[in-house]
């Protein structure tokens, strides 16, 4: 059949093709493209070519780290600021916590949970909804911990009492939408207990652990809701002082508890050991990484950089770090801080070696020698850890 053309024709036409390549795409079709890839496809599509490479937006991925929010101590209608130690930088959103009077007392994932008078209050940091939990008939939770393990979601509250006494109360997902009201444990007179003044309690097994300032520890089963928290026997002590101390599920399901000194470094890590319920210490972290230090502690086992490996961080800064006005933008599931205005950012290559160095920092094993630089560091106070990937 004839095509219509002559050989030249044909010749000349076939030449214009292999002549043009993908690099000439207009960068109007080329950002078209990008808005329909995931935020983890752009660096890979800034590589095919400096061309390319011009039509990628700034933007920082929101899940490489755990992000520290920073607010007051009592919330306020006050834009929500992020720092990320992963880029060392500090992300501003115009959306704002509008909560006057509200207490950050827990957090998971990238759920806030506020507790405001008679009222607990869950926000998704990522959309900025926020949900209202059944009214509080009595005094405000010292704590609030959400636990889906199962596929039943239920919330926890817990509150220090008269003399130091536990309470807890529990709300259940009711199926449709809502939540059960809180059904509160019976208060009765026993043995004091001292929590640790940051350390949120943590579900491990099934049950709710609380920490308290000497290394013992108070246990809640939902099964056996009217006897309310349990002071167990053992264990009595960590075994040495420390200022500061923090529990955590470790990525092995293992009850751990992050020890922070009396004057500063060094950091222990210790475990509780179920079969003698003495906390053994941890010489360790076989490449993960420890968030801590807030009304959160949370464990990594990847991040984007290898310098972080093995390390604990905690919210202590050398230096306040830039601050850039962004948008939280999701693609497919991904979030990432736009800037919101325009700037000479330049794409460039994730990092994966470079050390940032404003936060400070303990690894494990290494000398006490952090010590001053722990103490000229600045802490950032009514701060907690959020996880944008989970």
């Amino acid at each position: 059949m004839s095509t219509g053309r002559s050989d030249g024709e044909t010749e000349a036409a076939t030449r214009t093709s292999q002549d043009r390549d993908w690099s000439s795409l207009p960068t109007d079709l080329l950002i078209e493209i990008l808005r329909r890839l995931r935020w983890s496809s752009h660096p890979s599509f800034a590589l095919a070519c400096s061309h390319w490479r011009s039509a990628v937006s700034p933007f920082y991925p929101a899940s490489v780290t755990p992000l520290l929010l920073n607010a007051a101590s009592c919330v306020r209608s006050t834009n929500a600021r992020f720092y990320s130690p992963y880029f060392d930088k500090i992300f501003e959103l115009a959306a704002t916590l509008h909560a006057p009077g509200a207490k950050i007392c827990g957090a998971a994932g990238r759920r806030l949970t506020l507790a405001l008078p008679h009222l607990v209050r869950n926000v998704d940091l990522g959309t900025g909804v926020a949900h209202e939990m059944p009214p509080v008939p009595q005094v405000g939770f010292d704590f609030v911990v959400y636990d889906d393990g199962d596929g039943v979601g239920r919330m926890v509250g817990v509150g220090a009492v008269m003399f130091l006494r536990l309470q807890a109360a529990l709300s259940v997902r009711n199926g449709v939408g809502g939540w059960t009201d809180w059904d509160f444990t019976p208060y009765e007179l026993g043995p004091t207990f001292v929590p640790s003044p940051s350390c949120n309690p943590v579900f491990h097994g099934g049950l709710l652990y609380l920490l308290g300032q000497d290394g013992r520890l108070a246990v809640y089963d939902q099964c056996m809701h009217d006897q309310g928290f349990e002071i167990l026997d053992k264990p009595l002590s960590f075994g040495f002082e420390c200022q500061d101390s923090y529990l955590v599920e470790s990525d092995q399901g293992e009850l751990m508890a992050v020890l922070v000194g009396l004057r500063g470094p060094p950091v222990n890590l210790v475990k509780l050991n179920k079969h003698t319920m003495e906390w053994d210490k941890v010489e360790s972290l076989e490449g993960s990484v420890l968030f801590t230090g807030t009304l959160t502690t949370t464990m990594k086992k990847k991040t984007g950089a290898k310098w972080m490996q093995n390390r604990i961080f905690l919210p202590r800064l050398f230096h306040w770090p830039e601050i850039i006005s962004v948008d939280l933008v999701q693609h497919d599931g991904e979030l990432a801080f736009v800037p919101s205005q325009e700037c000479t950012w330049r794409w460039r290559a994730v990092r994966d070696d470079a050390y940032a160095g404003n936060m400070w920092t303990y690894k494990l094993g290494q000398s006490s020698q952090g010590a001053r630089e722990f103490w000229e560091t600045e802490k950032l106070d009514y701060s907690v850890w959020v996880d944008f990937s989970k």
